[in-house]
């Protein structure tokens, strides 16, 4: 791990530093600072992750928030959810989206929610299309790993949500060491816990907890960077998957960071041995590349 300062000296063993009082705080503490989610999209996500939901159900909880319904409406009416006519209330437009669409959209304008009070930088700027090329991904795979691909889209949209929640809570501190670092996640993450007592998976898995939001965001923003594993279909190893390939794509959250060569993460796919027999990498590129230019490309 290679991470040098302003001053170019290299980061210090904990008990050579002296701290702030500020900074011997518990790591979770600058958490808690963290803006969160809108209560209503809490509740929605909590809602939309259950079985046998009634429309009118979703609709009344997103009529319950007049600035988040809006949101919801112009997101929808958008170019990169294609409806063909206009629509003007919630309760058509979560008719015709569905169920899993109408999460992915709750899911951004959370997300978009979250950071938009922060200042504008490079280091959020990364970290958003990260999380959005990871998701692009993620939907487009998901028919390897049997999964639904608007569900695979919202997981991944929500993995680095520890990321963002350090940006959040230490945006300058925690920019400088996304723009600086070398050497490969293990290094980026131990950086981190080294600056502040904790990584971008624990923290996303704490903040997930905190908020009360479904388990499976929990458990796919705790484990995106642990080992593959082979044959796998779990719905954590398709967020593994997408993010490693939006990485190795050149969606980089920290811009330094190495990235392992692409076929050698398409081999994991499962049930794969030649992913060149069923995967078009131009393909994947020419979809992301479209996607990613239908959608916001700032959380401003």
């Amino acid at each position: 791990m290679i991470f040098e300062n302003s001053t170019d000296k290299r980061i210090m063993k904990p008990e050579q530093q002296k701290q702030s009082p500020h900074e011997n705080r518990g790591p979770c503490d600058a958490l808690c600072k963290v803006p969160v989610f809108r209560p209503v999209a809490i509740k929605l996500l909590s809602m939309l992750s259950k079985e046998d939901l009634e429309i009118f159900d979703i609709a009344e909880m997103l009529n319950s928030d007049p600035g988040f319904s809006a949101e919801f409406l112009t997101t929808a009416n958008s170019a990169a959810y294609a409806i063909s006519r206009r629509v003007n209330t919630v309760e058509r437009a979560v008719l015709i989206l569905g169920i899993e669409r109408t999460r992915v959209l709750v899911t951004r304008a959370a997300l978009q929610g979250m950071v938009r009070g922060l200042e504008e930088n490079v280091a959020i700027q990364n970290c958003w299309l990260h999380s959005r090329a990871s998701a692009t991904i993620a939907g487009w795979l998901s028919r390897f790993y049997h999964l639904q691909p608007d569900r695979a889209y919202t997981l991944g949209l929500m993995h680095d949500i520890g990321r963002l929640g350090l940006l959040a809570a230490h945006t300058g501190r925690y920019a400088e060491l996304l723009n600086r670092i070398t050497g490969n996640n293990s290094a980026l993450m131990e950086a981190e816990r080294l600056l502040f007592s904790i990584d971008h998976c624990e923290a996303g898995a704490w903040l997930t907890r905190t908020w009360g939001l479904p388990e499976e965001f929990r458990e796919t923003g705790a484990h995106h960077h642990e080992t593959f594993e082979a044959a796998s279909r779990d719905q954590n190893e398709l967020v593994k998957m997408a993010c490693c390939l939006a990485h190795a794509m050149g969606f980089k959250a920290a811009p330094l960071i190495d990235s392992d060569p692409i076929d050698s993460i398409l081999k994991t796919i499962p049930d794969l041995p030649d992913p060149r027999s069923r995967f078009s990498l131009s393909d994947l590129s020419a979809f992301l590349e479209t996607e990613l230019r239908a959608g916001p490309a700032s959380v401003q």
